[in-house]
């Protein structure tokens, strides 16, 4: 057996590039190292975890692999097997079921045809493995799993509740037997679908150590109250939903009775653009209540008509990470309750509010940043000609930003020159974006940019460009081929620029390629995916 643990150690470099921490050693050395000690492998097999085919290879070791290795397996299997999200995985979890009178009702009602036959007892009680669970994965493997098993007529005529039966009970089975659950994503696929939350009776357990909770999908009603009573560590929580006036109100208590919430995200997808959704000052008192914890706090698409100021969030003194996009009811004068916030540690800033936000608030939030800032994204500054000022404090104190984001107005020749000072200067960018605003006839330089870009820059997106074709022509050839992705947006693209993008491709079709789109072209370097 040593002999076999021996060849088998000498080959695990060869499973993946991250198994070449180990050293090449003696035959004694080997067998006696404390390599073998389970411990030991365990934390090693924690750099494999995203690898299935070598945690595969791994398993056919020896016994004592094997038992490593399968918890990390099995921590995470709906994402990690994903392309092979056939019977064989959900037959495997429905092995554990030990009540084979059970196992045979849950064929029944699985509809599936009388040839499937049940599993055999498995080797490890795999759900007590499980750590993390996206139920969008989850409905997309039994969707699969369905095609496999069920008859034609099924598919044809019963799919939809099909999918919704199994994936409630199979949603139960794993919460009963899971003893903790780390990450949970909820999602909901369709508005009929079976609400998944349903199913939470019985899980405290289960739930009581989550720390990462994301909700998604179509959801409408969610049932928060039942998560917040027996949630109560969560670290990371994102409703990316549009929920009911009810749900909202819910949403408060969750907040409210975390221990150390650090990431919080609200987004809404309204239809035809109406935020029908209002955020309450009822959630702000509730995420004034970690002033310690909380780092992230991002608002997206949300209405603040009911919140009379912002100054409750004043109380958070580690934010790290801002976000207020596409937001309305949010103006000047709420903006400036914010002022008393200290955004010392401040990493990430997206604006972009309704009516807007003062240009000296943005200044005062760089200037508190202390060159930290890696991340921004700004749009709807008031004035509009307070814009040079803005990148003016930038090119002091936005020294190591890497991704940028801003919108700038045609014709405003002193924010384009602040612009081209800025770029002169920020050698860490590696993500630039451009929208340009009233279009009308351009008249600034717009070609001066490619000679004041940093080299490492490597995505470089112009919405609703306004270069005329010379000035594109004399852009392009300015650039240096060290960018992975140069993208132009317009509502329609004169046949002029398109010449002149496919000239340019056409001269440097060793290095790039081109995608076209109706509305955007694409620059593309053949490396990049």
């Amino acid at each position: 057996m040593n002999q076999q643990v021996l060849q088998q150690m000498q080959l695990v470099g060869q499973f993946s590039p991250n198994m070449m921490i180990l050293e090449e050693v003696s035959s004694s050395e080997m067998i006696n190292s404390p390599l073998m000690i389970p411990e030991c492998l365990a934390r090693i097999f924690e750099y494999l975890r995203g690898e299935r085919s070598s945690l595969h290879s791994c398993l056919l070791v020896n016994r004592s692999w094997c038992r490593i290795v399968v918890p990390i397996l099995w921590r995470e299997p709906f994402k990690l097997l994903k392309d092979k999200a056939d019977a064989s995985l959900l037959r495997t979890y429905f092995s554990c079921i030990e009540d084979q009178d059970q196992l045979q009702s849950m064929q029944d009602w699985m509809t599936f045809p009388s040839e499937v036959p049940l599993p055999q007892r498995a080797t490890f009680d795999y759900p007590i493995f499980l750590r993390h669970l996206c139920c969008k994965t989850m409905f997309e493997t039994i969707e699969n799993w369905l095609l496999t098993t069920a008859s034609v007529e099924i598919q044809r005529h019963y799919k939809d509740i099909s999918v919704q039966l199994i994936a409630s009970n199979f949603f139960q089975l794993l919460m009963n037997k899971c003893p903790i659950l780390e990450t949970l994503i909820l999602w909901s696929g369709a508005s009929n679908s079976i609400p998944i939350t349903g199913s939470l009776s019985g899980t405290n357990t289960c739930l009581s150590r989550i720390v990462s909770l994301q909700v998604e999908g179509n959801y409408h009603d969610i049932d928060l109250w039942s998560i917040s009573q027996r949630c109560h560590s969560l670290k990371q929580l994102t409703i990316d939903v549009e929920i009911s006036v009810n749900s909202m109100n819910m949403l408060h208590n969750l907040v409210h009775v975390q221990r150390e919430l650090e990431h919080f995200r609200l987004v809404f997808r309204p239809e035809d653009k109406v935020f029908t959704n209002k955020v309450q000052p009822e959630l702000l008192n509730a995420l004034a209540n970690h002033p310690n914890h909380l780092n992230t706090i991002e608002f997206n698409r949300c209405n603040f008509i009911d919140c009379p100021s912002l100054e409750a969030l004043s109380e958070c003194n580690n934010i790290r990470h801002l976000v207020l996009w596409k937001c309305v009811g949010l103006g000047p004068g709420k903006m400036y309750s914010l002022y008393k916030v200290n955004f010392g540690q401040l990493q990430r800033l997206e604006i972009y509010v309704h009516p807007g936000v003062a240009a000296d608030m943005v200044i005062k939030m760089i200037r508190d940043s202390n060159n930290q800032l890696q991340s921004l994204r700004l749009a709807g500054i008031t004035p509009q000609s307070e814009l040079p000022s803005v990148l003016s404090v930038m090119t002091r104190h936005c020294q190591n930003l890497t991704d940028c984001r801003l919108v700038l107005k045609d014709g405003d020749n002193n924010a384009f020159n602040a612009l081209l000072t800025f770029l002169g200067v920020s050698l860490k960018l590696e993500i630039l974006y451009i929208t340009f605003t009233d279009r009308v006839y351009p008249i600034c330089n717009y070609e001066d940019i490619a000679k004041h870009l940093p080299n490492g820059l490597r995505e470089l997106v112009f919405r609703d460009f306004l270069f005329s074709p010379a000035s594109l022509a004399n852009f392009l050839e300015n650039m240096t081929p060290t960018y992975h992705s140069l993208s132009f947006s317009k509502r329609h693209f004169d046949q002029q620029h398109i010449d002149v993008i496919f000239k340019y491709v056409k001269n440097r079709s060793n290095l790039f390629r081109l995608m076209r789109h109706p509305r955007y072209m694409s620059i593309k370097a053949k490396s990049e995916p």
